[in-house]
């Protein structure tokens, strides 16, 4: 078995312990600014020692390998029909321009090329927004474009 204690860090991030029954820890490190920190502790009087460090679409991806939703497409056709194109969950922070207003109202796709595929706000996943959804502060939008369109729309959020 094992314990699970949140906790955070004031002004750097939270820290989640995973405590094992045999005093094995591993703890994870999100810092505000995105980036993951994992570390292991083997022995209850041990130090810890960082294994890596992950951005958070690498963190992302890891965390879809252990959900069981990765995969990675076998048909070379739709390989090379999505080749430029990537999907990103990106965050709404308080201050973007697009809080309070319609998918339509935004005009994202128009703008910055991205396609909203989905959005994720608390624990429901909303797939396949139509135009009249509205996006709340704290929202996950699930974007799929290109690298150039990820940019531009990385802008309009800022």
């Amino acid at each position: 078995m094992y314990h699970v204690r949140e906790t955070q860090i004031p002004g750097a991030g939270d820290r989640f312990v995973v405590t094992f029954d045999d005093d094995r820890q591993l703890t994870i490190i999100i810092r505000n600014e995105g980036e993951r920190q994992v570390r292991w502790r083997s022995e209850a009087d041990a130090n810890s020692e960082l294994l890596f460090e992950l951005s958070e679409r690498e963190a992302r991806r890891l965390a879809e390998i252990f959900d069981g939703s990765y995969f990675e497409s076998v048909d070379t056709d739709l390989e090379n029909a999505l080749e430029d194109a990537d999907i990103e969950w990106v965050e709404v922070d308080d201050e973007a321009p697009v809080v309070g207003q319609t998918l339509r109202e935004s005009g994202i796709r128009t703008r910055t090329g991205v396609s909203v595929i989905a959005v994720q706000r608390s624990d429901r996943t909303h797939s396949n927004p139509d135009s009249s959804f509205r996006i709340e502060a704290g929202d996950v939008l699930v974007v799929v474009g290109s690298k150039a369109e990820h940019e531009a729309f990385e802008a309009f959020l800022s």
